[in-house]
């Protein structure tokens, strides 16, 4: 019979029941013929067998036992020398991956990296049997096989022992990174052999990782700028802008936005103005784009609005944070009336006098002014409203923006008016409905006097400065009106 053993020290032995032979009785001297020469197919056990595990160490220096006993007979004196035994090891393969090896070590999403590594059997013993390679994706430098596999397996032949095939087990692929991984995130790269019959030790059948990074997008817009920061409702402007990739990925297509907004902060939930085609940019590229928009129509007149450009975010793309201006100011036009100090034909009137009065008006707005109002007034101090008395009123023409308009009219003094007093007259024109600057629509009051009567009496003279009583004397003066004012007649007495 033949008995395995872990080794030739250990009391267990493993019967090998299909390996025996029958030995006939043998006269003394005599040998089993046969025997000798006899083969016998004999399986090692597996590493469990009979409630007892045997860990196997596969290599030449160690060894196991095979051990072939005859059995007792009667009669036989001594059973010391019934076996003989022999050391034996465990043909062993131990397949190995090294030199692994990416370019480049950025790549985009989705991207293709070449891949090189080398598979080699550094086991004592030849391998019966080829095996696969395979590169796989790792969140970590240890590299295993539930990890992200990178193209198909590829064929490694079976290999001598403590040989390398350098031509066949060479091995160089183009593998593509899967769209899902991070962009901006560091992965690893490695190599795996799959462990085949005979090979107890698979610690060093995955290379370690090697880093590549997943490049990223990232969009960024300047200006922009407007052809003319004040504008109608309804008009027609000119936007520019540049949008650039900065990041280090190449960039898909997209959209630029043109926003309108009630404050500089521009984003996507702005009012969009008009939309452009943004065209596949290399990292580092930029694009310059120009576009004709349309102002909303029923925005305040005179406010100050902003316009911004958003891109619209792509894959890859990890920050957002620039992908919006800062909104540019554009006001929106209006009408601005103004009124310059006026004419008075004479500065010293009567009450009821018809006095010549004439001003200038402008449109010192941005915006075509409609047909509006002057009226000229009558005030008690030089402040003019329109509480004032109006003496008269005249039409103001349209006026398109920067434009002004002289305007002269024949208007009365209010009667009734204290002599001698000073008046002031002043212009305000009417509002129009768009106007939000109304502070320049009345002028200041320019003085003017009623006019009085002043009569003066010169220092009289005497005939004779030596008189009787009684006696006649010839008085002299004269009387002057120097008064504005007409007089009527008096008496002089002396």
């Amino acid at each position: 019979n033949f008995w395995w053993q872990p080794n030739l020290s250990s009391s267990y032995r493993q019967y090998l029941d299909v390996c025996f032979s029958v030995v006939d009785a043998l006269d003394a001297g005599e040998s089993f013929e046969g025997g000798n020469n006899d083969t016998y197919a004999c399986q090692v056990p597996p590493p469990a067998l009979g409630g007892v595990s045997y860990a196997y160490a596969y290599g030449r220096d160690i060894t196991y036992g095979l051990v072939a006993c005859v059995s007792e007979t009667e009669g036989e004196y001594s059973t010391d020398n019934n076996c003989t035994s022999l050391e034996m090891a465990l043909r062993s393969v131990d397949w190995t991956v090294s030199g692994t090896s990416l370019s480049p070590s950025t790549v985009d999403p989705s991207g293709a990296i070449a891949l090189a590594t080398t598979v080699e059997n550094v086991g004592p013993w030849a391998a019966f049997t080829g095996t696969t390679a395979r590169f796989y994706l790792s969140e970590d430098s240890n590299i295993a096989t539930t990890d992200v596999a990178l193209c198909a397996a590829e064929s490694v032949p079976a290999l001598t022992k403590a040989a390398s095939n350098n031509a066949s087990t060479s091995i160089s692929k183009s593998c593509s990174v899967p769209a899902s991984q991070t962009p901006g995130a560091t992965y690893y790269v490695g190599a795996c052999v799959k462990s085949t019959s005979y090979e107890l030790d698979t610690d060093n059948n995955c290379s370690a990782g090697i880093a590549v990074y997943i490049n990223v997008v990232d969009w960024a817009v300047s200006g922009p700028s407007i052809g003319d920061d004040t504008v109608d409702p309804g008009d027609q402007v000119l936007l520019a802008t540049t949008v650039e990739n900065v990041g280090s990925a190449q960039a898909a297509p997209t959209d630029l936005e043109f926003y309108w907004s009630e404050d500089s902060t521009i984003t996507t939930t702005d009012t969009l103005l008009c939309t452009a085609a943004v065209p596949t940019l290399a990292t580092g590229a930029s694009n310059s784009i120009n576009k004709s928009c349309l102002i909303p129509l029923s925005q305040t007149l005179g406010a100050t609005y902003y316009v911004g450009a958003c891109v619209e975010s792509t894959s890859a793309e990890v920050d957002t944070s620039n992908n919006c201006t800062v909104g540019v100011p554009v006001q929106i036009n209006t009408v601005d009336w103004m009124v310059s100090e006026p004419s008075i034909g004479d500065d010293t009137v009567d009450s009821g006098d018809q006095v010549l009065l004439a001003t200038t008006v402008e449109n010192a707005g941005l915006r075509n002014a409609g047909t509006t109002t002057l009226s000229f007034y009558w005030s008690e101090d030089a402040s003019i409203t329109t509480t004032d008395i109006t003496l008269c009123t005249a039409t103001v023409p349209i006026l398109a923006a920067g434009a002004s308009d002289s305007v002269s009219q024949s208007c009365s003094v209010p009667t009734s008016q204290t002599l001698g007093a000073t008046y002031y007259v002043g212009a305000c024109v009417e509002s129009a409905s768009e106007e939000l600057n109304t502070s320049n629509n009345c002028t200041v009051g320019v003085p003017v006097q009623i006019r009085t009567v002043d009569w003066v009496v010169s220092e009289p003279s005497i005939g004779d400065d030596t008189v009787d009583s009684g006696a006649q004397v010839l008085l002299a003066t004269t009387v002057e009106n120097a008064g504005l004012r007409n007089a009527g007649t008096t008496t002089l007495s002396f």
